[in-house]
């Protein structure tokens, strides 16, 4: 499978990509993995034995990882997407389509959609009509919770953040709700990874302007989040996803 093809790539966004994919071909050769992953799905295994739980997927590197340990750890459990409408990735299915064709039958699928909240390129005087209609994403897990519980399991690294770490620091790799089995990877391990097991790769994480932005800290979290606009992240989404960007849900149509 690999990384997943996309009309959206600039014209050197492969070149790019294929002289980091021979890093991640070197690195995924190391005989290190073997007891890596068998700790990780280990991990899933012991948090699972203690009580009902899911694992949950964006569609993104880490969370496909995860979703890959679990469907081969030994352990069905469910798999939840929660999809935001209007805003979702729209590459994300293609990841999704791909994964599933190979290990579907590993796990327990499901898929929610929840509304989306304001978009980084919206007016400060639409984003107040919003929240006076109450119109705003909240408790994007809640019908998830509902159906298996609170417990589950995410593909959260402590790399990503001060917070992360911490929580990290202070549960490890597992806690009495969360499992993290990826929780102290780098997005290098993750990359490598990806490579190893030939796991579908969103093709976001290539479109680089040719290299020039780091693919380690590119997102395919809905487009137009406002806490992601950082770290040339508007500039970026209107680049590849000018198809999105500042348009209004009925303008996209329905992406389901």
């Amino acid at each position: 499978m690999g990384l997943i093809d996309s009309p959206r790539f600039k014209p050197q966004d492969l070149a790019a990509w294929k002289k980091l994919e021979r890093y991640d071909a070197a690195f995924s050769a190391l005989p290190s993995w073997a007891g890596r992953e068998e700790r990780a799905r280990k991990t899933i295994r012991d948090f699972a034995s203690a009580g009902g739980c899911y694992a949950s997927t964006s569609w993104g590197k880490d969370s496909t990882c995860v979703a890959f340990l679990v469907a081969t750890s030994g352990v069905r459990l469910p798999l939840v997407y929660v999809r935001m409408r209007a805003w979702e990735s729209p590459e994300c299915l293609q990841v999704r389509d791909a994964f599933l064709a190979r290990y579907g039958d590993a796990v327990d699928y499901h898929e929610y959609v929840v509304d989306g909240g304001i978009r980084w390129w919206q007016t400060a005087e639409a984003s107040a009509l919003k929240r006076r209609s109450g119109s705003h994403v909240g408790g994007q897990f809640s019908e998830p919770e509902g159906e298996f519980g609170a417990r589950h399991i995410t593909g959260i690294r402590a790399e990503e953040s001060d917070i992360r770490d911490l929580v990290v620091r202070r549960w490890g790799e597992a806690g009495p709700n969360a499992c993290r089995p990826i929780a102290r990877w780098t997005a290098i391990d993750v990359f490598a990874f990806l490579h190893r097991h030939d796991l579908p790769i969103h093709p976001a994480y290539a479109m680089s302007f040719g290299g020039l932005m780091d693919r380690r800290w590119l997102r395919v979290s809905p487009i137009g989040g406002i806490s992601a606009a950082h770290k040339k992240r508007a500039d970026w989404e209107s680049a590849y996803y000018p198809d999105i960007v500042r348009k209004t849900p009925e303008e996209i149509g329905d992406m389901s």
